[in-house]
């Protein structure tokens, strides 16, 4: 079921209006002009409303090509990003020419600095021991 608009509400007392004005025009003749101009809007704007919600389904049609294609573009890509690095070597510095990181090897793990280990306490009133 289609999401009707926020704003539907609105026009349906634009709507509610004008026809209290059509059904009472001989005692507010002074609005006339004014309602004509409402009802010109209305029909203006629902006509806009209209638009609006075929270029809505348009571009979620579109939207979803897009997703489609892009995946498809995804798998082409990867495919041939493997058949590059498998022609030229994963190692190859060829591989920069095509976006791709050539590999050069692993990182060794920079070495973790030694804590120095604490002295242990010369005086026998600070050892843990003696708060016995």
């Amino acid at each position: 079921m289609p999401r009707v608009p926020l704003y539907m509400h609105r026009v349906a007392g634009w709507e509610v209006t004008n026809t209290g004005l059509t059904a009472n025009q001989d005692q507010v003749e002074h609005l006339q002009g004014l309602r004509l101009q409402l009802e010109e809007k209305t029909v203006q704007f629902k006509a806009l409303s209209a638009q609006f919600n075929a270029l809505t389904t348009s571009k979620q049609e579109v939207n979803k090509d897009m997703r489609t294609l892009f995946r498809e573009i995804e798998t082409l890509v990867a495919f041939l990003r493997a058949g590059v690095r498998q022609h030229y070597g994963k190692d190859s510095e060829k591989l920069i020419e095509f976006g791709l990181q050539p590999f050069r090897g692993l990182r060794t793990p920079a070495p973790k600095p030694t804590l120095p280990e604490a002295p242990a306490p010369s005086d026998p009133a600070l050892s843990p021991d003696s708060a016995k």
